[in-house]
């Protein structure tokens, strides 16, 4: 049994993820990109009492990182949102020359400007949110409202979208025809969408039709390595996905031709350490994230995965928080993304600082996209930011891969003059602790 897959009017779309199996060199083109420039990728998160919050869902945002909604009318409803209906909830526009890639369409509206849809949907901000997000957290925390143990309950009165607008949640799965145990989402570590299967783990396929065929896959070695993702007895080919007979007699699911496997060094939902294992095998990919240039994903030693500039760790800084159990955890360091546009560059502001921690500046053309935002700093120079937090990288580390910034403390005082006083007070009330204030920073994980 198979999902209905949502029919976008996106011509890029059929070709990327429909239609008959392709060849080799369709294989080999690169993936579409997963958002538009210009459009981000935000965690919607509860924060839960003193541990890490819990992710909800992944929604759209424009470039400031606000709310994306959409009409429930179905169809082009979006576009017919002209004149008073445009002034309250502002379309969110193409540039001129925009095409269709993916889950993505420019629309033409009345006026002759172009405007994005997702899945077909046009997108729109509201007028009335005044803090990048709050409709969509308030969406979210209504949804959770009987979540035990919450940080922060929706408040009474919290802006909420009207009946006929819903909040733009990025959803890739939901335009392609998946197999029954085979799904589509972002995998951090991969800084893209893949298919994974039904536990999470990353799927992967050879480079070229000769490497799938398990007679060159015949060694231990690789048969240890790369497991195939079986498919049911009775499966039939669905969309993209086929099946193909083993050697052994077991089915066995393949992608646009190719066969899928799982790498055994996975150890966790999330992993991707066979993108860098074997130089004959990739990931199934479907889109790729954006990432400013000089940034790659590499492996700290006993902190998995992090973000690094030029191979060096880059690194972000948080108002100190109530969290019981240690930061060091896998994905335990999940702050809401709220908290880090309100700090913006402040994590790091005065001279002695940025001796230290030295800002990951953007360009004046760089836009913010995807996970990564462009801020300005109140010296006005740009920066760029990580799922809502300034970047920096540190003085201490002197070759690529050392991550000595690692789990600093910076403390504000109440021992000094007026301005360190109001930072104090101002860190203690961001973080929502009042037993110290200051600054926590930790490796940045994708």
């Amino acid at each position: 049994m198979t999902r209905p897959a949502v029919r976008c009017a996106v011509v890029l779309a059929a070709l990327t993820l429909g239609g008959p199996s392709p060849g080799l060199a369709e294989q080999q083109t690169a993936a579409p990109q997963t958002v538009p420039s210009a459009v981000t990728l935000v965690e919607v998160v509860r924060e839960l009492n003193a541990s890490a919050a819990q992710l909800l869902w992944v929604r759209l945002g424009d470039a400031e990182g606000r709310t994306l909604l959409f009409r429930a009318d179905g169809g082009l409803g979006g576009v017919r949102c002209v004149d008073e209906c445009a002034v309250e909830f502002p379309p969110l526009l193409a540039p001129a020359d925009a095409r269709p890639f993916a889950d993505w369409s420019p629309v033409r509206r009345p006026d002759g400007r172009l405007q994005w849809a997702y899945q077909s949907r046009p997108l729109h901000t509201w007028s009335l949110e005044e803090e990048p997000g709050e409709v969509a957290t308030n969406v979210g925390l209504a949804e959770t409202a009987n979540l035990k143990l919450a940080e922060r309950a929706a408040a009474a009165g919290g802006l909420m979208p009207p009946p006929e607008w819903r909040v733009a949640r990025f959803e890739p799965a939901r335009s392609i025809d998946l197999p029954a145990g085979i799904e589509a989402g972002l995998v951090a570590s991969a800084e893209a969408v893949v298919l994974t299967d039904f536990e999470g783990f990353t799927l992967y396929a050879p480079d070229n039709e000769a490497a799938g065929d398990e007679r060159t896959c015949s060694d231990p070695g690789c048969r240890m390595d790369w497991l195939p993702v079986p498919a049911p007895a009775l499966a039939l080919d669905v969309g993209r996905f086929s099946v193909v007979t083993r050697g052994d007699g077991s089915r066995q699911w393949a992608w646009r031709g190719r066969p899928l496997y799982r790498y055994r060094g996975d150890l966790l939902p999330g992993d991707a350490h066979g993108r860098t294992a074997d130089g004959h095998w990739s990931m199934a990919v479907l889109t790729e994230s954006f990432r400013p240039p000089r940034v790659a994903v590499t492996a700290l030693e006993g902190y998995g995965d992090a973000l690094s500039l030029d191979g060096m760790t880059l690194y972000t800084g948080s108002a100190f928080e109530k969290y019981w159990g240690g930061r060091n955890l896998r994905d335990s360091f999940k702050n809401g993304y709220d908290r880090g546009k309100r700090l913006g560059g402040d994590a790091c502001a005065d001279a002695a600082c940025l001796q230290t921690w030295r800002p990951f500046h953007a360009s004046d053309e760089a836009r913010s996209t995807g996970f990564w935002e462009v801020i300005t700093r109140r010296d006005g120079s740009r920066q760029w930011a990580y799922k809502g937090y300034a970047v920096y990288t540190y003085a201490g580390d002197e070759a690529p891969g050392q991550n000595r910034g690692q789990a600093t403390y910076a403390f504000a005082t109440l021992d000094g003059g007026p301005e360190e006083i109001e930072r104090a007070v101002w860190l203690a009330e961001l973080g929502g602790t009042y037993g110290g204030a200051g600054i926590y920073w930790n490796v940045a994980k994708p």
